[in-house]
């Protein structure tokens, strides 16, 4: 009902002489801590409920669940579970680590307590992106080395080593979206998840 949509691939995989239906699923859910805490919860739960469903043998659901809180964990269906592998890479979100934050965000903004300073603001790092699985059968695992951060570098050598601009004050105003972009410009303001899904037991 608010106009998002979540895009599905379907593979036909054979493991151990066996067809696998395997689906992935790429999604966004809805921005801001605490209040859209519910509709995150109601979004995350459609399009579970929808690939289970559609009976899939494995299906992984992953993208920028925008999880501000690890309290949110407890909107995850029954029945679905992140990869620990995935879980130890740790946050996608770090203002400490992304040059571009201060520049993306406007300057008074939930994170800098509108202006106020970060104590006033939401925490972070945060972890927002997620993959989540479900096997109907067997089980799912990625090795932790086959796991990794990516996109979590600056694009121009320029950045690299370059400490992020303060969250609030004069140096935050001065330089505000008027910096060169090979000063602090990243792939995005999240960092990448790359990893290997295994099937086993069952599958085999």
């Amino acid at each position: 009902g608010d106009r998002r949509h979540s895009h599905v691939a379907t593979l036909d995989l054979c493991v151990g002489g066996r067809r696998l239906r395997v689906a992935v699923c790429s999604t966004h859910l809805t921005a801001f801590p605490w209040l859209m805490e519910g509709r995150r919860r109601t979004q995350l739960a459609h399009v579970t409920s929808a690939m289970k469903a559609a009976a899939f043998d494995v299906a992984c659901v992953m993208g920028d669940f925008n999880f501000h809180r690890e309290a949110e964990n407890a909107s995850i269906p029954d029945g679905w579970a992140e990869l620990p592998a995935v879980v130890s890479l740790g946050a996608t979100w770090d203002y400490a680590r992304n040059a571009m934050l201060p520049h993306y965000l406007p300057l008074r903004n939930i994170y800098n307590g509108l202006g106020l300073g970060e104590r006033f603001g939401w925490h972070g790092p945060m972890r927002l992106d997620r993959v989540l699985v479900c096997c109907a059968a067997g089980g799912c695992a990625c090795d932790p080395g086959a796991a990794r951060i990516f996109a979590d570098q600056p694009v121009h050598e320029r950045a690299r080593g370059r400490p992020p601009l303060p969250q609030t004050g004069r140096e935050l105003s001065e330089a505000h979206r008027s910096l060169p972009w090979e000063e602090y410009l990243h792939p995005s303001d999240h960092f990448g998840i790359s990893f290997e899904l295994v099937l086993w037991g069952a599958f085999e």
